[in-house]
């Protein structure tokens, strides 16, 4: 049998709409904290930023000149505050959802005896939603977001991750949709999707 380890936002949850608006409204209520005045949110540059590892995601996903350099540390830690509370909240009231024809390959999967696991540059609060939220815990083993790993000390990377998470990598399938979850699994020798 296969470890098919899965990415999530852009792989099987549909990010691009719902927690996009979530993370425009962290932004906007992180400028309220930090008194700087309002700007449109940039959701081409959120967009962009997405699928990146959080600590980097929340430096680069705003405007640079829209924030003063002595402010954009600050600034970043409150915009991933702010970001994660609305998400969560997103998620929780129902309005995220999987790509179409996500849930029952994933059911099939399963079923014919795959071992599925997901591994995913988000932070713990958001991961663990969305894996509540859509009944992911159900088909799951195990779910590791970036932020929980760190956290640990036992992975630093999605590559690590990989091998934490997979130990027999002949027999797993890494299936992403960026270049990062690609390298991760080709890193490692998994085969990749």
């Amino acid at each position: 049998m296969l470890t098919f380890l899965f990415d999530m936002d852009g792989t099987l949850l549909d990010s691009s709409s719902a927690i996009v608006d979530a993370v425009a409204d962290g932004l906007t209520n992180a400028r309220k904290r930090i008194q700087l005045p309002a700007i449109t949110p940039d959701r081409e540059l959120i967009i962009n930023s997405l699928g990146l590892p959080n600590d980097e995601y929340f430096r680069t996903a705003y405007p640079q000149d829209s924030v003063p350099e002595e402010l954009r540390a600050e600034f970043a830690l409150l915009y991933a505050e702010e970001s994660e509370k609305c998400e969560v909240e997103t998620i929780a009231a129902g309005n995220t959802e999987l790509y179409p024809d996500v849930y029952a390959p994933l059911v099939e999967l399963k079923k014919r005896g795959h071992t599925l696991k997901l591994f995913t540059n988000s932070n713990t609060a958001y991961c663990d939603a969305v894996v509540k939220a859509h009944q992911l815990d159900e088909l799951l083993t195990e779910h590791l977001p970036l932020e929980r790993a760190r956290e640990l000390g036992i992975a630093d990377t999605k590559t690590e991750m990989v091998k934490l998470l997979c130990p027999d990598l002949a027999n797993t399938v890494v299936v992403g949709d960026r270049n990062g979850d690609i390298e991760a699994g080709i890193n490692c020798g998994t085969s990749t999707v």
